[in-house]
């Protein structure tokens, strides 16, 4: 699945496609219970890569990171012809791939000749494996009363087994800044050589492994954890599509699965502060990021005045 892979879609739904305008207006006028970044009707979405839902470049309150030059993104598997000629125009020089082993195997991105350099860094297992969030055989009955609109009885097997998604996401979260540290040093060292531009990351849907790398670069950069989350929660416009069908019918048991969650991105930054002291420390004495490094990566991707 390219746009979107949290927990139930991998079994239970489809993609479901939808242009950008008519997601962009839709998703800011919204009443469902999704979050939505500062300024919504201003964010410039666009889909320009076919059969990418969440692919975009970075982006921060200021717009002060040079275009065209770092971009995030669903996973490139099974990519069109047209898809692949969009990619290579953009002038590629490094893919980072965030997902496991396992999903590179089944899942293997489509080959972008502009790319020079395919790195995989992978921060942990996919947000799909439902065996590692519940027991296989709640996930089977779950996809039987979804089809058939029995939310209120999935909300209440999830309750009986002591399936806390909210919980279980959350800890996720707090993972990626704790358990992976050799891979979000190695992705902010690629960051610190200029040859490596244009930079595309990504893991399957764009959202969780690759929001929380998004985020460390922010930071790195030197901007705050609030300007962090416009870029975090872009993804509930650029996915609305699914979002609607996801959030505005589905049980409301699942819904921390569905698209970007403010206290799930703060979890992850939060933790990082309680166990280091501050970002600043986090990023220079456990990822090994020096202050000439940041440099480095503030010339490389910030414009400068």
């Amino acid at each position: 699945m390219k746009a979107f892979s949290p927990l139930v879609l991998a079994f239970v739904v489809s993609p479901i496609a939808s242009s950008a305008v008519t997601a962009q207006s839709a998703a800011c006028d919204t009443s469902l219970a999704i979050e939505l970044p500062s300024q919504c009707d201003e964010l410039p979405v666009s889909h320009p890569i076919e059969g990418l839902e969440n692919f975009r470049q970075l982006t921060t309150p200021d717009g002060g990171i040079k275009p065209g030059i770092l971009f995030r993104s669903d996973q490139l598997y099974d990519l069109s012809e047209a898809a692949v000629a969009e990619l290579n125009a953009l002038g590629l020089e490094t893919i980072v791939d965030l997902r496991s082993h396992d999903e590179l195997e089944t899942h293997p991105n489509s080959r972008i000749d502009s790319v020079d350099f395919d790195v995989n860094l992978p921060i942990g297992s996919d947000p799909a494996d439902i065996e590692k969030i519940m027991p296989l055989e709640v996930a089977e009955q779950i996809r039987p009363m979804w089809f058939d609109g029995k939310f209120e009885e999935i909300n209440q097997l999830l309750e009986d087994h002591g399936v806390d998604l909210r919980q279980t996401r959350i800890d996720r979260y707090q993972d990626f800044a704790t358990k992976f540290d050799p891979q979000v040093s190695r992705f902010l060292h690629l960051l610190t050589d200029s040859n490596n531009f244009p930079l595309l990351f990504h893991c399957a849907g764009g959202k969780d492994r690759t929001g929380f790398m998004a985020a460390v670069t922010l930071l790195t950069l030197g901007y705050s954890k609030e300007d962090v989350m416009p870029d975090y929660l872009a993804t509930n416009v650029y996915t609305f599509g699914e979002l609607e069908k996801l959030v505005g019918q589905g049980p409301q048991s699942l819904r921390p699965a569905f698209g970007a969650h403010p206290e799930q991105i703060e979890a992850s930054l939060q933790i990082i502060t309680d166990k280091y002291g501050s970002f600043e420390f986090y990023r220079r004495d456990i990822l090994g990021i020096s202050d000439h490094e940041v440099d480095a990566i503030k010339q490389n991707l910030l414009i400068q005045n």
